[in-house]
């Protein structure tokens, strides 16, 4: 039988597992199987391109893999490696069983695909394995096409650099096409597509729009082909069209609305291009907040429905808008609205007066808008809400049940109608049974909440490292404001004196002016060069590309507590010491509590005592040479193959730990046989 004869109209499906590498270049193994359990083809050490072709060779309609970030390490890179296939094929992750992941050797052997229970399969058992189990229905759909969604973002061409007259015509065309491209997307869209499917949000401004976003039910291909008349046009406009695949399933794998939470919420939301989310509890507490480029209605529904089950959303706006209005009619919540739009400056404080440490919390506005909203609805039944508390409380109701009744207040009962209807309710809370997790799946909470707390570092870097690019950019407008001011009076100072007089005063005065712009000129192009190392390392940062680096002057107690109490210095950090030489023990032992995940200094000046007593503590030290230390601004960074050296270094230092123990026990062990022998010889005479 030929290959044409195998294939066509049979279910192709290619089982992937990524194969451990020494090298940078990721490879994988490969399996696809027909739709009876045949197997196809197999390949071992094969690229993403090669996996591409055979995608398309052998019209693989589904996709199996364990762990689905085999494919990439991002949502957006495996966006961007299914972007051809991703409306055509189906993605299965084999090992997430309903809300649990089943390592793949047990499943398999669970399941009848393997005969032998084992502990560890190869690359080519694994992705025999995955996509055997796919053909029996095991695994749960991460990519599904008839859930793909589409987004259309639209916006500038190009951006706006430094111009005059010319860049504000060009600034408003621009404008005026984006709105003029958005109107006729959006009439091509629903000559195909129902209007209740599609969804726009834009950003205006005074000449047209800034940038917009169109959202509908329908795959990236299809789209593609419905604004194909309109090519033509988009092109001569200028404008920036980009097509994008939303996938719900990848950010989370079908949120149901009936499985959700009893605990009742309140949602503010800022719709936009960039949508504000804001949670809170019914005592007002803030449980979440966020926002994103272009959410659809969806998106936004998992978000808020995995806190618990909303009885209000909120908008700072009195005019309802229509994506509150379609997000509260499907989750049948109230919908509250101010008596008036709220200024920014209510917004502002509303938002200081009751979020703790606010400047932490809110990173934009469009944030701040979505808290606001939401504590304001929070306040407008908060007084029943005390009321219903104080009652409660004679009555001895228990807390889920004043949680429930608050949310019968806020659906407009009476206090009295509500707590009728809670004190009868006789149906127990529901309670689960808690059972011991298994292994596998603490140990990956453990590496979850791990990996939250790096991302939450490095967000605030990233902040800093923002806040200090401010910085420099405000001081740089200034030093130029201050040059064209030193400028004009030059030229003023100029014209007034004759010019064929020689007057040694305003001459004076103009050489110092020259030299005062010649300065400041040097200093802008210094803040600049800072500026430009803050750009690049923010965007290598964002990458995972570089990783930070903190320094201290020595390891002494003071230099130790100086870093600690200035926020320089926070556990598990890498570390720059530039003079280990004048290291002392309570430095030492100041530095070892911090649990550095490495130092950085030259070992060849560190006494010897204290890079025994560091190594003892298994705390990598690494020489300065070895590592190419960079600056920008006030950062240290440097190259994240770093993480590569400690792993190394901390796995040698773990292992002579290990073999240093096991040589004491032996050596106990041998005292205690030495001195029981001796025991027992004593007893003999």
């Amino acid at each position: 039988m030929d290959l044409s004869e195998q294939v066509d109209g049979q279910r192709m499906i290619m089982g992937i597992d990524l194969a451990p590498s020494t090298q940078h270049m990721q490879e994988y193994a490969l399996v696809v199987i027909n739709e009876k359990g045949a197997i196809i083809d197999r390949r071992e050490g094969v690229n993403w391109e090669v996996v591409s072709r055979l995608l398309k060779k052998y019209k693989v309609d589904t996709i199996t893999v364990d762990n689905i970030f085999e494919i990439g390490e991002s949502v957006s890179e495996i966006k961007r490696r299914l972007s051809k296939v991703i409306d055509k094929i189906r993605l299965i992750e084999v090992t997430r069983v309903g809300n649990r992941y089943v390592k793949l050797a047990e499943l398999a052997f669970r399941e009848g695909v393997l005969n032998e229970r084992a502990s560890h399969l190869s690359p080519l058992q694994a992705a025999e394995a995955s996509a055997l189990l796919a053909l029996k229905g095991v695994g749960t759909t991460i990519i599904e096409p008839s859930t793909i969604r589409t987004a259309i973002l639209i916006s500038r061409g190009r951006s706006l650099g430094p111009g005059g007259m010319s860049q504000g015509r060009y600034s408003r065309s621009q404008r005026s096409a984006i709105k003029q491209v958005t109107s006729l997307v959006l009439d091509e869209l629903k000559k195909h597509v129902d209007s209740s499917d599609v969804e726009c949000y834009v950003q205006r401004s005074k000449f047209g729009l800034e940038r917009s976003a169109i959202i509908l039910n329908a795959t990236p291909s299809y789209v593609k082909r419905l604004l194909r008349p309109l090519r033509d046009l988009i092109k001569k406009s200028g404008v920036n069209l980009k097509i994008v695949a939303r996938i719900p399933a990848l950010d989370d794998k079908q949120a149901s609305l009936d499985n959700r939470e009893e605990k009742p919420i309140i949602i503010g939301l800022d719709p936009g291009i960039v949508t504000g989310i804001a949670i809170l509890d019914l005592h007002g507490n803030l449980l979440f907040v966020d926002s994103g480029l272009a959410l659809d209605r969806m998106s936004i529904i998992r978000t808020v429905t995995k806190f618990g089950n909303p009885v209000v959303i909120a908008s700072d706006v009195r005019r309802v808008p229509l994506v509150v209005e379609k997000i509260a009619s499907i989750l049948g919540c109230t919908v509250y609205t101010p008596p008036r739009d709220l200024s920014v400056k209510d917004k502002r404080r509303v938002v200081q007066e009751n979020v703790v440490n606010f400047k932490d919390v809110v990173k934009n506005s469009h944030q701040r808008d979505a808290i606001a909203a939401a504590l304001k609805a929070y306040f407008n039944f908060k007084n029943k809400f005390m009321q219903l508390e104080a009652k409660a409380k004679e009555l001895n109701l228990s807390r889920p049940q004043i949680e429930r009744a608050k949310a019968l207040i806020i659906k407009g009962l009476t206090i009295k109608e509500v707590l009728e209807r809670v004190a009868l309710d006789d149906k127990p809370d529901k309670s689960f049974a808690t059972t011991q997790a298994e292994p596998e799946i603490q140990r990956l909470r453990s590496e979850l909440s791990r990996l939250r707390e790096k991302v939450e570092e490095q967000s605030k870097v990233i902040k800093d490292l923002e806040e200090s690019r401010l910085n420099l950019l405000k001081q740089l407008k200034e030093k130029e404001a201050k040059i064209e001011e030193l400028e004009e009076e030059l030229i003023r100072a100029y014209l007034k004196s004759p010019h064929t007089t020689q007057d040694e005063a305003i001459k004076r005065r103009l050489e110092a002016s020259a030299k005062t712009i010649s300065e400041l000129r040097t200093k802008i192009e210094i803040m600049e060069r800072e500026l430009e190392g803050l750009k690049h390392l923010v965007r290598e940062l964002a990458q995972g590309v570089v990783v930070i680096i903190k320094e201290i002057r020595s390891i002494t107690r003071r230099s130790v507590e100086e870093a600690v109490k200035y926020d320089v210095l926070k556990k598990g950090e890498i570390v720059l010491v530039h003079d280990p030489s004048s290291s002392t023990v309570e430095g030492v032992e100041l530095l070892i509590n911090m649990r550095p995940e490495a130092i950085i200094t030259k070992i060849d000046k560190m006494p010897k005592e204290a890079l025994e007593v560091i190594k003892e503590n298994c705390i990598p030290v690494i020489d300065i040479e070895e590592v190419k230390v960079e600056k920008a601004s006030d950062f240290l960074y440097t190259s994240s193959t770093i993480k590569e050296i400690i792993k190394a270094k901390k796995e040698e230092l773990l292992a002579k730990r290990d073999q240093s123990l096991k040589e004491r026990l032996k050596d106990i062990l041998q005292r205690y046989r030495e001195e029981r022998a001796r025991e027992l010889e004593k007893s003999r005479q």
